[in-house]
């Protein structure tokens, strides 16, 4: 196995572990599905649709956590699409669900994929991974039927 499978396998493990420690099923809202981090993780959540983005560059989303007082913040661009803010929104919930979480730096990120990103770690571009690809499977869980999506728009 070469060491990109080998990568590929753990970030499809840390995928698999996080969808099942939330509980995450089919038919959910975006609304259960942050309400199932917040159960599996015992924390309060918020997103926040921000208005003011326009120091953010290509950045789509962030996550402020606070685990002393177990609380945190998603924010996203209030100006994106409603299904788009989810998927944003839903790559910040993949970083608190993976059991490795993120390195917890502050990078625009949003424009260079992981994998091509030279300031990452391969453990940060391994969380970025991982983060993207919970959003794809919350994704397809919201989004299974085919008129669904269309709700969102």
């Amino acid at each position: 196995m070469t060491e990109t499978q080998e990568a590929m396998a753990r970030v499809r493990a840390r995928v698999d572990r996080a969808v099942a420690r939330a509980h995450l099923v089919p038919g959910m809202t975006f609304a259960e599905v942050v309400g199932a981090v917040e159960g599996a993780l015992g924390i309060r959540l918020r997103v926040v649709a921000e208005p003011d983005t326009s120091g953010w560059g290509t950045l789509t989303g962030f996550l402020t956590f606070f685990p002393g007082r177990r609380e945190g913040s998603i924010h996203v661009r209030a100006a994106d699409a409603p299904v788009y803010r989810e998927f944003a929104a839903s790559h910040e919930l993949g970083h608190l669900l993976d059991d490795a979480h993120c390195a917890g730096a502050f990078w625009e990120r949003s424009s260079v994929p992981p994998h091509d990103d030279p300031r990452l770690t391969s453990p940060e571009a391994e969380a970025e991974l991982v983060a993207e690809h919970i959003a794809h499977r919350i994704a397809g869980l919201r989004y299974a039927g085919p008129r669904v999506a269309e709700e969102s728009w």
